[in-house]
């Protein structure tokens, strides 16, 4: 090497070189103590922060799930209180559709049995009808063998006339039967004469009924008429309940 290289070398070893101090070790202790609480506490941040991450994402996910949770509870209520309706309008249509069949299967039944119902109350009638007449004419004949039995009852008959309230006005003619005509006179025959009776005999009479004339009327006492009467009392007696009904509604 050449004495100008080497001097050269030198003059640059001395300009670099310094003298050393203790102020610049401390300096590099607390430069080194700066980097090391930084780096704690950047690792301290890294920490927070992935911890707060962490419980954000647990927060997310408990949020998640009690959504989830909350959603298919939701359903479940839904579709059980959409079952509950569904049965309810099933159980609905069913019971109007079964009305709807009754009444349709119902409606011809009511008619037959209206029907019926008249057809026995015209069946009722006309047995009443008929056991009324079989009554009449059993009483009739009976009536008649009792006035056979007892040919006096038509002094009972004349008797009643006698006594009629008011009188019949003017000459008064008692029309008998001739059997009872004799049987009246030998019996009444002075009472009559008393009152003006005369005795007027009519073989066309049943016996043990009359007649009574005069000029302001006469008094149908005869067995025909007075059976009628009994006849015609029970016919009113049986249509009185219908007119009362009738008149009622």
């Amino acid at each position: 090497m050449s004495d100008d290289a080497r001097n050269a070398r030198d003059a640059a070893a001395i300009s670099t070189w310094r003298r050393w101090r203790m102020g610049e070790l401390r300096a590099d202790r607390e430069n080194v103590a700066t980097e090391a609480e930084a780096h704690a506490a950047q690792t301290r941040r890294q920490g927070a922060q992935r911890q707060q991450e962490a419980l954000d994402a647990l927060r997310e996910q408990v949020r998640r799930d009690a959504y989830e949770e909350g959603l298919r509870q939701g359903r479940e209520a839904g579709h059980a209180e959409g079952l509950a309706q569904g049965r309810e309008d099933a159980q609905r249509e069913a019971d109007a559709a079964f009305e709807h069949r009754l009444e349709e299967e119902i409606a011809p039944l009511r008619e037959l049995t209206s029907q019926f119902n008249e057809a026995l109350t015209a069946l009722d009638d006309a047995i009443a009808d008929d056991l009324v007449e079989l009554a009449l004419a059993t009483g009739r004949q009976l009536a008649g063998e009792a006035l056979k039995a007892r040919p006096r009852q038509v002094l009972e008959l004349v008797r009643a006339l006698l006594h009629t309230e008011p009188p019949l006005v003017g000459q008064q003619r008692l029309w008998l039967h001739p059997l009872d005509l004799r049987l009246v006179e030998k019996t009444l025959g002075d009472e009559l004469a008393a009152a003006g009776w005369r005795l007027q005999p009519d073989d066309q009479l049943s016996r043990g009924g009359c007649r009574v004339t005069s000029e302001s009327g006469e008094l149908d006492a005869t067995w025909e008429s007075r059976w009628q009467a009994v006849r015609d009392q029970q016919r009113k007696r049986r249509t009185r309940p219908a007119t009362t009904g009738a008149t009622t509604e």
